[in-house]
């Protein structure tokens, strides 16, 4: 028979245990997306997306991409739909609509990229 400590450092055990903690905090997550925010936290979730969305470019280069990028958040969010209820994650959910507003704030900084010019 083994000893407790070998079960402790056994690496079955250890990737079980952390695999444990990850779905324990995951749920711990889950539980916290669904109390509702404030709007204030709400729009620092979303600015803190628009930058961390600039890494890809300050704005979109044309309202086709922006269309585009747009779109697939909706998407993202359309999946989320389709799913019943009781399997639907807050968790996702909330990213994906910080998303999709923050998207649609750069489309707003992008506009001069939009309209005017020749053709």
């Amino acid at each position: 028979m083994s000893e407790p400590w070998e079960a402790r450092t056994n690496p079955e055990y250890i990737e079980t245990d952390l695999q444990i903690a990850a779905i324990q905090a995951r749920n711990v997550a889950e539980v916290e997306a669904r109390k509702p925010l404030d709007r204030g936290t709400i729009l620092d979730a979303i600015d803190a997306e628009v930058e961390r969305a600039k890494r890809h470019g300050e704005k979109f280069a044309s309202l086709h991409e922006a269309y585009a990028v747009i779109l697939e958040e909706l998407d993202e969010v359309w999946e989320i739909t389709r799913d019943k209820r009781c399997h639907r994650s807050a968790l996702e959910l909330r990213k994906e609509f910080i998303q999709l507003a923050a998207m649609a704030v750069k489309g707003l900084e992008s506009i001069e990229n939009f309209v005017g010019g020749s053709v």
